[in-house]
């Protein structure tokens, strides 16, 4: 982004930093000078233009290793807002042909998004700040994961100096789908005024399942309450709290393979739904047939049910109460849960002495890092001295307390 590279010696500079790379530039939308230039490794990816202006870079990505796509926007808006119109626009119809693919929006906005995204905040925004905000809404992305830098760009001055993060990095829900790791860090300006930013793909692999969590929708279903009855009547020896865990830890197989068996509450919902609107059909065709009315309310009670499992699953992992049930809002409740998931995750970490970890390596750092602080297990003592407590209570209170 704003490279200030003239148009006659873009091959040139191309050729020194990246002999072997591919490159693209907007330079043909421009009267002066180069806004947006881009390269990368043919070797490693293949990436289509597919249109481009003075602030905007429409592209294709695709990895040649898993064959995984995305789409990426190439931003540098420009410095007045009732310019920067037009790409805002652009991105508006931009979006109509993503649908439902993996979109990434990345470079430099020239405005900020939110009030605290500058030092010197007012406590109104402005007319740049709302429209880029109805951008932003309109074409249903938020921010990355983002580390580092918070205010990345700088004036620079020792008098009046100005900070303000209008460098950043959008993604739609597919984005955070098809790339679940995905985080991007702001790195130390050094002599620019603007941070480099570094958008990552990590490949994360889970080593261990996930841990057991209890799926509501499971108490109503055929076999729940057989099941825990079979296991709490199972004899357990010891303390009454410890009968209880080790019952709780004895129903997780059960309650894991109850759940397994309502397959994909997803699927099961769409195939009720053409079910339905298969008999309704027949229906239509032959209004007096017994069977098919039979039919019709048998695939009715089938599709409510499926929905209403959906439903109950998607609530509770997106934790959102407040929507009724009988609002069959699905696209809302994928839409927090992929959000969530997505800012909850640690891409990087410090440890104590100051080395940063990123994508698969957190885990076993905080493993390490805790080890090391609580000590390793070993075998302990646990009869007290005899003069570790001066002050006890007689064998007589004693016992009336217990």
């Amino acid at each position: 982004m704003e490279t200030h590279v003239d148009a006659s010696n873009v091959p040139d500079v191309c050729k020194k930093v990246c002999r072997s790379w591919s490159w693209a530039s907007n330079v043909v939308c421009r009267t002066k000078g180069t806004r947006i230039l881009v390269g990368w490794d043919a070797d490693v990816v293949d990436v289509m233009v597919l249109s481009q202006s003075d602030q905007v870079m429409h592209t294709q990505i695709v990895f040649k290793l898993d064959q995984k796509m995305l789409f990426c926007s190439f931003v540098y808006a420009d410095n007045h807002y009732k310019n920067r119109r037009l790409s805002w626009n652009n991105l508006c119809t931009h979006h109509s042909f993503m649908k439902d693919n993996p979109w990434a929006i990345m470079g430099d906005f020239n405005s900020s998004l939110f009030l605290e995204d500058s030092l010197t905040s007012t406590s109104s925004s402005s007319i740049g700040m709302r429209e880029f905000k109805e951008c932003v809404n309109n074409i249903e992305v938020f921010d990355i994961n983002t580390s580092g830098l918070h205010y990345r760009w700088t004036n620079k001055q020792k008098q009046g100096a100005v900070f303000k993060k209008i460098d950043r990095i959008l993604g739609n829900n597919s984005f955070i789908d098809g790339f679940p790791t995905v985080a991007a860090s702001f790195h130390p300006y050094h002599i620019s005024d603007h941070s480099p930013c570094i958008l990552a793909l990590p490949s994360v692999t889970r080593e261990k399942p996930k841990p057991f969590k209890f799926v509501n929708l499971l108490a109503d279903k055929k076999g729940f309450t057989e099941e825990v009855k079979r296991v709490w009547e199972t004899d357990v020896q010891g303390f009454a709290m410890y009968q209880v865990v080790q019952k709780l830890k004895a129903l997780k197989t059960p309650l894991r393979k109850l759940f397994k068996q309502q397959g994909n509450l997803h699927e099961k919902v769409k195939v009720a739904r053409n079910n339905l609107d298969d008999c309704q059909h027949a229906i239509d065709n032959n209004p007096l047939s017994l069977d098919l009315k039979n039919q019709h309310a048998n695939f009715v009670k089938m599709y409510m049910e499926a929905v209403r499992d959906e439903a109950l699953f998607l609530q509770q992992k997106s934790k959102v109460d407040w929507l009724s049930l009988g609002d069959s809002n699905m696209k809302f409740f994928h839409n927090v849960v992929k959000v969530k998931n997505h800012r909850s995750r640690i891409f990087s970490i410090w440890d104590a002495n100051g080395n940063l970890y990123e994508g698969g390596m957190v885990p076993q750092v905080m493993v390490d890092h805790y080890t090391q602080f609580f000590g390793t297990a070993g075998i302990i003592n646990l009869d007290p001295l005899p003069d570790l407590f001066v002050n006890v209570l007689s064998s007589q209170k004693a016992d009336a307390m217990v």
